[in-house]
């Protein structure tokens, strides 16, 4: 017995070690983030290094400087609107087309998804010049907020996740509304909507991440400085003929970290719900 306790005391340890090492290594950098942001100005991080966030002044300081000096503010409002409407708009569209796939059947339904599902595969850097070619040549976007939502607002994850979540939902109850007197709109707003709250939820915060941290786009289509999104700004910080130190980069991505992390901290418990009622488990 006593040797059981000790092989189970013995695994139980080991867990502890892994998940202390694991935490330690995703943390750390964030960590050394603020203690660099927090510390006293003009003073080189490499010469004084702190284990610590020594000077709030300092932070604050440095966070001013970076909203009304460097430009940060408006990547800030320019990014809101980015994301925001992306969310927003692409959580429109993602649920129409996931309604239609999940709950009805028509002609090329399978050969449609299928397709769709293949973009799915398909590297974004594939498309990219095409893309680029069709929204400038095409439709004159560039340098504009249309140039820079629209193009992704058709989610192919998105379209997956809510379809296998949507199609849980009892056909019976589709049918009673039908013979109700729902028309097809109202069967998707009343019914389908609010039963698929948790998947929409867990959809938009993951747009809204990944476009908030979106890069490649934003530095193809918006070339202008007042159209910068934060990622991009925080890239034009980092260019050698900015002449921008390391602590104010370093505030850059702080603040630019918060409004995800906002986002997820506040709706995490809808992400778990959707991920494990759309039996997608990792």
């Amino acid at each position: 017995m006593s040797f059981y306790l000790l092989q189970k005391r013995t695994g139980q340890l080991f867990h502890w070690v892994l998940a202390l090492f694991f935490l330690v290594i995703a943390v750390f950098p964030i960590y050394w983030m603020i203690n660099v942001v927090f510390s006293p100005e003009g003073i080189p991080v490499s010469l004084d290094p702190r284990l610590y966030p020594s000077s709030l002044s300092g932070g604050i300081a440095k966070i001013k400087d970076i909203f009304f000096e460097r430009g940060f503010l408006n990547a800030y409002y320019v990014s809101f609107i980015y994301a925001g409407a992306t969310v927003l708009l692409s959580i429109t569209l993602t649920s129409m087309a996931a309604y239609e796939f999940g709950l009805y059947d028509f002609p090329g339904k399978r050969f449609l998804f299928a397709f769709a599902m293949f973009a799915l595969i398909m590297p974004k850097t594939v498309s990219m010049i095409p893309l680029y070619l069709t929204v400038t040549n095409k439709f004159n976007w560039l340098n504009t907020f249309k140039g820079l939502i629209i193009p992704g607002l058709a989610d192919v994850f998105g379209l997956f996740m809510l379809r296998q979540f949507i199609e849980q939902i009892p056909k019976d109850l589709i049918d009673a509304a039908r013979v109700d007197g729902a028309s097809h709109f109202s069967i998707y707003y009343k019914i389908v909507l609010p039963l698929s709250k948790n998947a929409i939820f867990t959809l938009a915060i993951l747009i809204f991440n990944r476009t908030w941290g979106q890069l490649t786009w934003p530095m193809i289509i918006e070339q202008e400085q007042n159209m910068y999104t934060v990622s991009r700004i925080i890239n034009w910080f980092n260019q050698p003929d900015t002449w921008v130190t390391s602590d104010s980069v370093m505030a850059a991505n702080f603040m630019a970290a918060i409004p995800p992390l906002i986002v997820f901290l506040f709706f995490q418990n809808y992400v778990m719900k959707g991920v494990a009622y759309t039996g997608i488990k990792g």
